[in-house]
């Protein structure tokens, strides 16, 4: 009996720091999305973004402190780290499992399940991006202005690891919220249920937009 307390607890231990890191890098990801898009009012703004957020009304010079961002970066990635050992408990990492799993898919046609394994899908290919976009930030942080930004994404093609980190991060991230409203009783019918799949998806047409229209605004400061 002790023991599987013990087991029971564990799990939902892990459910719990599953859903609230994951709520907490949702909502880094899209507070991040809307700092980036400042690019989109002109590079004034985005450089005032930038040097805020090294807490450049702190220091004399006006210059910033950019260890800050860097730090910022070490914290995403070590909760990403947390997130990601916490979910993998789930994942069918068996060839048993997998071959389970795409039977059961194969036989019931549950929109839910689908979304779960679009969640893993995309939660493999930002385990090979993040670290890659976080590395860049962190070990450069006083790069991170409008035409610092614009000469990494497009004159050295890092836009071809951001766009499509964008994409599935934002997949990623509403389909997470999602499925953690309903684990925590946000929907208890399928009209409700229903509904948050539509709030679901235009937030990510939303965000993804905005992603793609920021991206595309750092082109012009590319020279």
């Amino acid at each position: 009996m002790a023991i599987k307390l013990t087991i029971k607890k564990w799990s939902a231990w892990l459910d719990l720091s599953q859903s609230l890191s994951g709520v907490i890098l949702a909502v880094f990801l899209w507070t991040h999305l809307v700092l980036v898009s400042s690019i989109l009012l002109g590079s004034d703004a985005m450089n005032w973004v930038a040097r805020t957020m090294e807490l450049s009304f702190l220091s004399d010079d006006g210059h910033g402190y950019p260890w800050v961002v860097t730090a910022i970066a070490m914290g995403i990635a070590a909760l990403a780290l947390v997130h990601v050992l916490v979910a993998l408990q789930k994942l069918p990492m068996s060839l048993r499992q997998q071959r389970a799993l795409r039977q059961q898919m194969q036989v019931i046609n549950h929109s839910d399940t689908r979304l779960w394994r679009w969640q893993a899908i995309t939660g493999v290919v930002i385990l090979l991006l993040l670290p890659v976009h976080l590395w860049l930030i962190g070990s450069a942080p006083e790069t991170i202005g409008a035409q610092g930004s614009a000469d990494r994404i497009w004159n050295q093609g890092v836009w071809m690891v951001y766009l499509p980190l964008l994409l599935t991060v934002e997949l990623h991230a509403a389909i997470g919220i999602y499925r953690v409203a309903l684990k925590w009783g946000a929907a208890r019918d399928l009209n409700s249920r229903g509904r948050l799949r539509k709030i679901k998806t235009i937030v990510s047409v939303l965000f993804i937009t905005v992603g793609i229209a920021s991206l595309l605004a750092f082109l012009p400061h590319a020279s």
